[in-house]
């Protein structure tokens, strides 16, 4: 269904593992695909645990172009799902959608908004989000690109609205990339790659302190995947060999509402 997302060559070369795992390798840091892959396994996983626990409300915090409400449709029996994201970027994936003729489910809401700048509180309520609601936040490859007031914010309005037990699935990039420190693998190349687009990252938590930080936020951590536990779930064949290596930059934390 992400297919739909790329123009007619790239659907091609990407329908061809050789010539895929050829192009990701030019133009993607070393171990980045990797990630990417291992992400959308816990965000997915996460995604369809919701729906079959039959959560009211599933909130997509920077959705982008993501399609896990078209891909798991025929899981959901009700939730309500509400995608933010940046007007330029909601309206560019909306135009998609009307080119290619699908039709969204009649549970998303769409609401643009701007993280830094605009109350995800206030934004969300307009658009029908319900307080006090058991519900599932996806925060996927959004932290890092926003101020450490803005992350603050966001947690804040999470642990304040939603019910306890509601759920919280975020990536973060390490505090030492942000430093350049250099001793994670493809982390130089990684940030200097976001860098040259224009968007560098700006917000990175330190090692061993993001359980510190959710509870301040009056949240438990669950889960937490450094790049080498996703090596050892995802690219470890049965004999202990790591067959693909996962860039080092980035972590998963999943956490529950107090």
């Amino acid at each position: 269904m992400s297919q739909v997302f790329l123009p007619l060559p790239a659907r091609l070369l990407i329908g061809i593992p050789p010539l895929r795992r050829l192009f990701l390798s030019h133009l993607a840091p070393s171990g980045m695909p990797e990630y990417v892959l291992a992400r959308t396994r816990i965000f997915d996983n996460a995604f369809v645990s919701a729906l079959d626990e039959g959560f009211p409300q599933i909130v997509l915090l920077g959705a982008g172009f993501d399609t896990r409400p078209l891909r798991f449709a025929d899981r959901d029996h009700g939730t309500n799902i509400f995608e933010l994201d940046m007007p330029k970027t909601q309206d560019a994936k909306l135009d998609i959608y009307w080119r290619k003729r699908i039709t969204a489910p009649e549970n998303i809401t769409f609401v643009p908004i701007d993280f830094n700048r605009q109350s995800i509180g206030d934004t969300l309520r307009a658009g029908g989000y319900k307080d006090r609601e058991k519900t599932l936040f996806l925060w996927e490859g959004v932290t890092m690109y926003l101020t450490e007031e803005a992350v603050k914010r966001t947690l804040d309005f999470i642990r304040a609205s939603a019910a306890t037990g509601s759920i919280l699935v975020f990536d973060y990039v390490r505090a030492e990339v942000l430093r350049g420190q250099g001793a994670l693998y493809g982390d130089r190349v990684a940030a200097k790659t976001v860098a040259n687009t224009g968007e560098a990252w700006t917000f990175g938590i330190e090692e061993g302190e993001v359980a510190k930080l959710l509870s301040k936020c009056g949240f438990e951590l669950r889960s937490h995947y450094t790049p080498e536990d996703m090596e050892r779930m995802y690219f470890t064949a049965d004999n202990g060999t790591v067959r693909r290596r996962v860039n080092g930059t980035h972590c998963i934390a999943v956490a529950t509402v107090k």
